[in-house]
């Protein structure tokens, strides 16, 4: 199933495949945002949407006076009333919302595929850089007490150090390294299709960030104004 919709994939971007990666990752965040826009338009009556939330605003201004007031009674009716224009919200966006499943659960799967990093666990010295059905071995050199690391080709003998880029599977690749932390955990090399530096560092996120903080930080401003231009509630 994952390698249907990664085949899929290939096909519908196609044409994107050629860009760096930054671009087509952000060009896919558009798009998607752009059908889940367009959806919601069709799919939804926007005033009766309209109507509802702000139906929904009236309540719950209404239920906080009703709260001051100690009124128990008209804040049980007035929580009915909220419940069933939640309910009728819900039943609204509920199609425009499965469309939207639906395009992550196709595309997503393909995204990280494509774009996402391969990790790949050192043994003795070794790691084998596999994605799908193509693999190539690496010999791994650690300085001592953790100093440099550099890393050699067993195909092609080049020797990489850490920050390099490696041409594998028909793409260009990142090479970062992640030390073992004790116990069972292994150190391995880390295989990066993207490595975006922000303009400034993010809680959570830090300074750079792969294929997903990247759609992420795409997707957010594209249906906002999207949202905007098209009237969606």
């Amino acid at each position: 199933m994952v390698d249907l919709i990664i085949n899929i994939g290939n096909i519908l971007f196609s044409p994107l495949l050629g860009l760096e990666p930054v671009y087509t990752v952000s060009l896919v965040a558009f798009f998607l945002s752009l059908v889940f826009v367009i959806a919601n338009k069709v799919l939804v009556n926007q005033d009766k949407l309209k109507h509802v939330k702000r139906e929904m605003k009236t309540v719950q201004k209404q239920i906080k006076k009703a709260k001051a007031k100690n009124n128990e009674k008209e804040m049980k009716n007035l929580w009915a009333k909220s419940m069933k224009l939640n309910h009728q919200q819900l039943k609204m966006v509920l199609k425009p919302m499965m469309v939207s499943m639906l395009l992550i659960f196709m595309v997503f799967p393909w995204m990280k595929f494509t774009y996402g990093d391969v990790i790949s666990p050192v043994n003795e010295s070794s790691a084998l850089f596999v994605r799908g059905d193509f693999e190539n071995p690496f010999t791994v050199h650690v300085g001592v007490g953790g100093g440099e690391v550099t890393f050699v080709d067993d195909v092609t003998g080049k020797v990489y150090s850490l920050g390099d880029t490696v041409m594998l599977s028909g793409m260009e690749w990142i090479i970062e390294y992640k030390p073992s932390s004790g116990g069972d955990d292994m150190s391995s090399v880390v295989f990066k299709t993207m490595k975006v530096k922000l303009p400034i560092s993010l809680p959570l996120v830090g300074g750079f960030v792969g294929w997903l903080g990247m759609y992420i930080l795409m997707s957010i401003p594209s249906t906002i104004i999207l949202r905007k231009l098209f009237g969606v509630q």
